[in-house]
């Protein structure tokens, strides 16, 4: 198989059909499938199947395809290490949407300093493998029962604790007048209100599971993106679990007393160990740790 084959069936991994792997590809749709055709003819075995939805890969074509995605991350990381300059050159981050913004003062910190770095944000539910250099940098959260993700188990990353966010619970004025006027919660009264949650409540561990154990259980809306949950609360469906100091009363929500504290995760600034004396990654890392001491000042006067 030649590196044209692997990345034929990396597209078609990606965008489930001939049409869209060929636009991307720039082939035309019947091409891509007489490529692939030739293919499984020269292997002797079916790769990929046609279905009313699309096209799906054999398992043996989902390894070859992540097989192609590894390579061409490696080939991303070393265009990005190639750059005349210490600082010159994209630095990558992942972390989730919620933290974006964070990370965008961050790069606009960094780059007030060196100007010839360029950030790459990436925001998405499946963390980037930091330990294939997916990703340069990545912001992780550990929660109190000590959960992680799979890429940050590696040996070969490193990671700076930069301190602990605790959540709380926000809501609309409208919501408040109607259901809670006293805008305290107390642990017994979970059962009564609306929550807006992320869309893994109760399937795999998470934040809102805090939610469950108070006895919460209507969710009018479920959502992997913090946007549209601000929005919907914004909107009086329910009340939203949110970072103290992320969220006030100027984004139309309002912060709820507790009986009890709200949930808190532990955040990471993690790193392949490659990358710790690389000049334009210290220099980003230096600024999200920045930002990032920042954010939990403003939370600490707020708790």
């Amino acid at each position: 198989m030649s590196w044209d084959d692997y990345r034929l069936l990396l597209e078609l991994r990606r965008h489930g059909s001939f049409l869209a792997a060929g636009a991307r590809l720039g082939l035309s749709a019947s091409t891509v499938m007489r490529r692939v055709g030739k293919l499984e003819e020269g292997l002797g075995r079916t790769l990929v199947h046609r279905t009313a939805r699309g096209v799906r890969l054999e398992p043996e074509a989902e390894e070859l395809a992540r097989m192609a995605e590894q390579f061409e991350h490696a080939l991303a990381a070393r265009a990005r290490d190639a750059a005349a300059s210490p600082f010159a050159g994209s630095v990558r981050v992942s972390v989730s949407d919620g933290f974006a913004p964070s990370i965008a003062e961050a790069a606009i910190r960094a780059r007030r300093a060196h100007p010839e770095i360029h950030v790459e944000i990436v925001t998405e539910q499946r963390y980037a493998d930091l330990s294939t250099r997916e990703a340069d940098l990545g912001l992780r959260a550990v929660s109190p029962v000590g959960a992680r993700t799979r890429s940050d188990a590696s040996p070969v990353l490193i990671e700076k604790p930069l301190g602990d966010v605790i959540s709380g619970l926000f809501a609309s004025r409208d919501y408040l007048k109607r259901h809670l006027p006293s805008r305290r919660l107390a642990d017994a009264d979970f059962s009564a209100h609306d929550f807006i949650v992320d869309e893994s409540v109760g399937r795999r561990p998470c934040m809102s599971d805090w939610l469950l154990q108070r006895g919460a259980y209507r969710f009018p809306l479920r959502s992997n993106s913090v946007a549209a949950r601000m929005h919907a609360a914004r909107a009086g469906m329910g009340l939203v679990i949110g970072a103290l100091g992320a969220v006030d009363e100027q984004r139309g929500l309002v912060r709820v007393r507790l009986e009890t504290p709200g949930p808190s995760l532990n955040f990471r600034l993690v790193m392949h160990e490659e990358l710790r004396k690389v000049p334009r990654v210290r220099a980003v890392a230096s600024a999200i740790t920045e930002v990032f001491d920042a954010y939990l000042e403003t939370q600490r006067r707020g708790a």
